[in-house]
């Protein structure tokens, strides 16, 4: 047989059981086809074969992002960026909504994203009031990065039909003023609630499904497990499954059953219809179901044992009891669900491997790879129950990037077990690396950089005991993806006859001085054999081949 494409020269990163480095790589079809020396692979290669010389430069499997939201992502897009390089201030925030005020017909809501107080020159959150000065007749949300908490206009709340009578719901604060009036801040489930009202329509959703798609492909993302979004849960997958049957959606999907509102239900209603994870193709596959415990690790609400070290008397919020935890996760798992939560604080960790020991205990199954979702604040003790388990574990190494100066605030020397990847794998417990895009950054190479170098963005270090090294950092996100999807026999390393998702850096990521990894691109991205990405437009230039 002979290849359709070969790479050829390269530094080929084929994370197979011995964690080979090959020269060379061929693909036919949607395949792999044979890996090996440049001279070894030239042998199949024939007059129609395209030869892709990359010149020492890193080919490696095609990104796994364990825990990343498709639709959030793909909406955000759609909306005002509060990270665009010219907002610096809340009066550059302020220009843009009132511009987009004006392109929005009335009544309709005017949505921003990714707001970060001490972004902000006056390092604070917009008021009600500032919001109801841009528009009293247009809802408006301002959604903090961490995608728990945001703030909103008078109308936003008339909408909501939340007023300064409305309680708190469980899980979440509706913040007020010392007099009881609405400063219109609304944390955790709060704004969840709001946000059910904000959602987008169908076609908007599917819209902006195509741009993520389009930008995660650019950034050598190939396979994603998507942790959910805003409003129906199940709407959102049909909507899912629709654009990757259109092939708007080029990604491979491992689609969580879980949502940022109302979690139970969604699971409820998927565990009662009769589907259970690994449902699906090799393109769109049923995921583990889902459910939020705690909040967000630089909110900060996560649930922890101890209160934070900058305000002793907190220790975040919890979303479920233990009752209802094990009942709701215990139902999903008996009846054959892998399961998974958002766990951030020790607190929330610890309750979510009471859950699943209690499911396990009363109806064994091997292989189950349940799921933990962040495992924010992870202790020694919980790292052996992890162990013991079987537990499969998402960390998210780019927030010690992004947030390493307010961790250090916030939880002290406890950093030194946050998102802890290295002990992780010194106790033979797989980590899929995962970005939570958009709550930050997307780029798999920075997540690649932080977990080698676990420095914040002004280079502090932040829990610099957790350190692992490239081709750990590398199997994180590839291999390990697959292997918390059951998916590791057909994906996630470069074998013959798994799946031709690759990438290829503009460089060689193990020659990479460490502390420049981050400045690495992707060139060139090809899923299910085909290019879908190619910076250099290589694949669109046939190379002759000399007999």
């Amino acid at each position: 047989m002979k290849a359709d494409l070969i790479f050829i020269n390269g530094e080929v990163i084929t994370v197979d059981e011995q964690n080979r480095v090959a020269e060379a790589v061929a693909v036919k079809g949607n395949r792999i086809f044979a890996v090996g020396t440049t001279a070894e692979i030239k042998e199949f290669t024939a007059k129609t074969t395209t030869i892709v010389d990359i010149e020492g430069k890193t080919l490696m499997p095609g990104i796994i992002d364990a825990h990343i939201h498709l639709t959030i992502y793909g909406t955000n897009l759609l909306g005002v960026s509060c990270i665009e390089p010219h907002i610096q201030s809340l009066e550059d925030l302020f220009i843009d909504l009132r511009k987009k005020v004006q392109s929005t017909p009335k009544g309709e809501w005017v949505r921003a994203w990714g707001f970060k107080e001490s972004n902000f020159k006056e390092n604070r959150y917009p008021t009600k009031e500032e919001l109801d000065s841009i528009s009293a007749v247009h809802p408006i949300v301002i959604i903090r990065t961490c995608n728990h908490t945001s703030i909103v206009n008078s109308k936003a709340l008339e909408i909501a039909g939340i007023d300064e009578n409305t309680p708190d719901p469980e899980g979440g604060i509706i913040e007020r003023n010392t007099d009881g009036s609405l400063t219109g801040r609304m944390i955790e489930n709060a704004h969840m609630q709001v946000f059910q009202y904000a959602s987008y329509s169908n076609e908007e959703i599917r819209k902006g499904m195509k741009l993520a798609s389009e930008e995660f492909i650019k950034a050598g993302i190939t396979s994603i497990h998507d942790a959910g979004g805003y409003g129906d849960g199940a709407e959102i997958i049909r909507i899912m499954q629709q654009a990757i049957k259109a092939e708007e959606v080029k990604i491979r999907v491992y689609a969580m059953v879980g949502s940022l509102t109302n979690s139970h239900e969604f699971v409820k209603r998927m565990v009662d219809a009769g589907p259970i994870s690994g449902l699906g193709d090799e393109h769109f596959k049923i995921g583990p179901a889902k459910l939020f415990t705690d909040g967000s690790s630089v909110g900060p609400t996560i649930a922890t044992r101890e209160g934070y070290t900058h305000d002793p008397a907190d220790n975040g919020i919890i979303y479920y009891s233990q009752a209802e935890l094990n009942r709701i996760l215990g139902e999903a798992h008996e009846k054959g669900f892998q399961l998974t939560a958002h766990a951030q604080g020790d607190r929330a960790v610890e309750m979510l491997l009471n859950c699943y020991e209690e499911a396990l205990a009363k109806h064994p199954r091997v292989d189950h790879r349940h799921r933990i979702e962040h495992a924010g604040i992870s202790s020694p003790d919980l790292q052996e129950r992890m162990r013991k388990l079987g537990v499969v574990v998402t960390p998210n190494p780019v927030f010690m990037y992004a947030n390493g100066d307010k961790y250090l605030e916030y939880y002290g020397e406890r950093v030194d077990v946050m998102y802890p990847i290295r002990d992780l794998i010194d106790k033979g417990i797989t980590a899929a690396i995962g970005s939570d895009a958009p709550v930050t950054f997307l780029d798999p190479l920075l997540g690649i950089h932080a977990a080698v170098n676990r420095q914040s963005i002004d280079g502090q270090a932040v829990g610099s005991n957790q350190c692992i090294d490239v081709m750990e950092a590398i199997r994180a996100y590839t291999w390990n993806g697959a292997y918390a999807s059951f998916e590791e026999t057909i994906k996630g390393s470069i074998e013959p006859g798994k799946l031709a998702d690759l990438v290829v850096l503009d460089s060689s990521i193990m020659k990479k001085e460490k502390s420049e990894i981050k400045e690495m691109t992707v060139e060139l991205t090809m899923v299910d054999g085909k290019v879908l990405y190619d910076l250099k437009k290589v694949a669109e230039r046939e190379v002759e081949y000399e007999y």
